[in-house]
C-alpha cells in the first residue's frame, strides 16, 4: 500500500481529549481504523495503535476492570460490546457496572440497552447486520428518529451500498464498518466510499 494511503488514516496526533467529552464523531475521525479486541492478550498492541478508540469484544468479571483501566490510562476511550460479555446478563445492571468501571460507551444490537446506556451518559454504537434488502429496510426504520452516537454495519464491505441512504435519513449519525476486511487497501476503499471508520480484530491492520 502506498505510504500516503496509510498517512491519510492518521490525523495529527493528539492525546486523550480534554475537558468536556467530545462527540463520538470526533473520536471516529481520529481513529479511522479501530482496534477491536477479541483476545485480552492483544490489548498491548491495541494500546500502541493510533487513535482514541478501542473496541472491547471480549471481557468477563475477572478482566474487564483491568482492561478499562489500562485503556483509559493510555488516554483512549473504551467501547465495550455488551452483547459479547461473558458472565453478565445483558441488562441495566450490567450497563451500570460498565459505567461504574469507567467504560466510555457500549456497542449493542438491542434498543433497551441503548436507552439505559444513554441515560448514564455513555456513548452508544448500534450494531446492525446488512444481510439482504429486508435487513437494509429494517436498519432504515431504526435510523429514523434514532439518537445513537454511531451505527456500525456488518459486514463492512456492505457499508458503501448503504452510505447514501443513511446520509439522507440520518446525516448526523456516523457510519462504521466491521467484519470481512482483510487488507488495508480494502479498509481505505470502504472509508473513501462513505464510511467514517472501520473496526477490525486483525492486529496486522491496526495503524501504529
Amino acid at each position: 500500500m502506498p505510504n500516503d494511503q496509510v498517512i491519510s488514516l492518521v490525523p495529527e496526533r493528539r492525546g486523550r481529549f480534554h475537558g468536556q467529552r467530545p462527540p463520538l464523531a470526533a473520536l471516529l475521525s481520529d481513529t479511522k481504523i479501530i482496534p477491536a479486541i477479541r483476545d485480552p492478550k492483544s490489548l498491548d498492541r491495541a494500546l500502541a495503535a493510533h487513535g482514541s478508540l478501542i473496541y472491547v469484544l471480549c471481557c468477563d468479571p475477572e478482566n474487564i476492570g483491568d482492561m478499562v483501566q489500562r485503556i483509559r490510562a493510555a488516554g483512549k476511550f473504551a467501547i465495550v460490546n455488551i452483547d459479547l460479555m461473558s458472565g453478565y446478563a445483558r441488562d441495566r445492571f450490567a450497563v451500570r457496572l460498565l459505567a461504574d468501571l469507567g467504560v466510555d460507551g457500549v456497542i449493542s444490537t438491542h434498543t433497551d440497552t441503548f436507552k439505559y446506556a444513554q441515560s448514564l451518559g455513555l456513548y452508544v454504537v448500534q450494531r446492525s447486520f446488512l444481510l439482504d434488502s429486508a435487513a437494509m429496510n429494517h436498519v432504515c426504520n431504526q435510523l429514523r428518529g434514532s439518537s445513537v452516537d454511531a451505527l456500525e454495519l456488518l459486514p463492512a464491505i456492505a457499508v458503501p451500498r448503504f452510505a447514501a441512504v443513511a446520509k439522507e435519513i440520518a446525516p448526523s449519525v456516523p457510519l462504521c464498518g466491521g467484519g470481512l476486511v482483510t487488507t488495508m487497501a480494502e479498509a481505505v476503499d470502504i472509508l473513501e466510499r462513505g464510511c467514517h471508520a472501520v473496526s477490525t480484530s486483525d492486529p496486522g491492520l491496526w495503524v501504529p
